[in-house]
């Protein structure tokens, strides 16, 4: 194990089991995990089980939860409602083969949020969700490259996994980017049909669109950029994106993986009142459970519809999964609850204010970026606006933060400096109070050093 800094101390003494756990987990598993995502050092830890806004690990230690399975908890852990409902539809069939009944009503529920979305096709993750779109745009366009922001995350797939991390030595003028793989075993080839611009940048935004427009099927965009941490869209953004894609003939498709029925139950695109061609959901949409899909216009949408001229292909086994699809649509009833959103945009703002205020009276540099129930806090004294803005945060104080919070339980999302963290509708004024003394212990710590 590699040495354990002072302020891991705490967070190792109280995860022997996990330690043991992960000392046979990476046998098995490469780096004793499965995703990439939920590895930090020293070690992670395992979880047990979860009730509302608490996980519990091997070692009966009970955890203030920030991370939310990622982002698709707003519910909290095991909602009873959520669990009825899941319960309710295992006694009736697990998995079928053909249509659940339920699958129309869930589409419903996402149109009345979402009225871009005229035609909706599911799919199983996040990466499904944004992988399918981006082929439905080339075929309807006949064109091969689409565009995505600078360190925006889309998904695991190779289109989306260009730009997400670019090595100091090869970052050149926002817009003239080259795109750039992130990590080993992408086609090079892949590379020439990405175009990268940078979020939050208006101006070099409109050139870079603008220059490789006849070449481009889609812009896809996190409207909030979570690729990074957590960049929240200025100076009508989005709207200036929106009218552009449309006079250049070109689809534009909001990820709202991450954003979709977390910052307004319509999404972003209900925030900001802009209305994409394409949407792609996942994460919250499935309320715990593996549900994600796309939808939009139905001009574009029927491209997926079978002709005898060809058509594009989608398909997936466990595409509408009847026990997702119940957790889902339970989930989205239960937001489609009046006062849902003031409750769970209140409960953020405590978080993300009360660290603001933490951290000025301990007189720590942080800026910190929230929309609503997400956010992120950046150790640095200068204002991140763009991903190119957080590069050069302080990443060790960040982790001195995160370990030192973990150590004491509360667990502030993603494991990593350019992640984000997030509220539920759960968590008690007392959670929020207790996050908010541990991160002042914290930044107490940290201005000694």
């Amino acid at each position: 194990m590699p040495t354990v800094a002072g302020y891991e101390k705490e967070y190792v003494s109280r995860t022997k089991r996990s330690r043991a756990h992960f000392e046979q987990a990476r046998k098995l598993l490469p780096a004793g995990v499965e995703s990439n995502v939920r590895f930090f050092e020293p070690y992670p830890f395992y979880v047990k089980r979860a009730k509302g806004p608490y996980i519990y690990d091997l070692d009966g230690n009970r955890i203030v939860d920030f991370a939310l399975g990622y982002g698709p908890m707003i519910l909290g852990h095991n909602h009873p409602e959520v669990v009825k409902a899941v319960k309710e539809q295992v006694g009736k069939g697990t998995m079928y083969g053909a249509s659940p009944d339920l699958a129309i009503e869930y589409v419903r529920m996402v149109q009345k949020a979402m009225p871009s979305i005229e035609m909706f096709r599911f799919a199983n993750s996040g990466t499904e969700a944004t992988m399918h779109p981006i082929r439905v745009a080339r075929a309807y366009t006949g064109k091969e490259k689409i565009a995505k922001a600078e360190g925006a995350y889309h998904g695991g797939h190779d289109y989306a996994l260009q730009g997400v991390d670019i090595p100091e030595d090869m970052l050149k003028d926002n817009r003239n980017q080259p795109s750039v793989p992130y990590g080993k075993g992408i086609p090079k080839s892949i590379s020439d049909l990405v175009v990268l611009y940078p979020f939050n940048d208006w101006a070099a935004t409109e050139e870079v669109i603008t220059k490789n427009a006849d070449d481009l099927a889609a812009v896809i965009i996190e409207p909030v950029q979570a690729g990074g941490g957590c960049f929240v869209p200025r100076d009508n953004y989005l709207k200036k994106l929106r009218k552009l894609t449309k006079d250049l003939g070109i689809v534009f498709i909001f990820d709202e993986v991450l954003t979709g029925f977390r910052v307004a139950r319509g999404g972003a695109q209900e925030r900001y009142d802009v209305k994409p061609d394409l949407t792609c959901v996942a994460k919250v949409a499935g309320g715990g459970y593996q549900l994600a899909g796309f939808g939009g216009s139905r001009k574009i949408m029927e491209e997926i519809v079978p002709k005898v001229d060809g058509n594009v292909y989608h398909g997936g086994t466990y595409n509408a999964h009847p026990v997702s699809v119940a957790g889902g649509l339970k989930t989205l009833q239960i937001l489609s609850r009046p006062g849902a959103y003031k409750t769970i945009d209140r409960i953020g703002d405590s978080l993300f204010q009360g660290l603001r205020d933490v951290a000025e009276d301990r007189d720590i540099d942080v800026w910190i970026e929230s929309v609503g129930s997400l956010g992120q806090m950046y150790f640095t004294d200068k204002e991140v606006v763009t991903w190119r803005d957080a590069i050069d945060i302080d990443r060790e104080r960040w982790n001195h933060w995160f370990m030192y919070s973990l150590g004491k339980g509360v667990f502030f999302g993603v494991p990593h400096a350019d992640e984000h963290f997030f509220t539920s509708m759960v968590h008690s004024e007392k959670d929020i109070q207790y996050a908010l003394e541990v991160s002042d212990e914290a930044f107490k710590r940290i201005a000694k050093e």
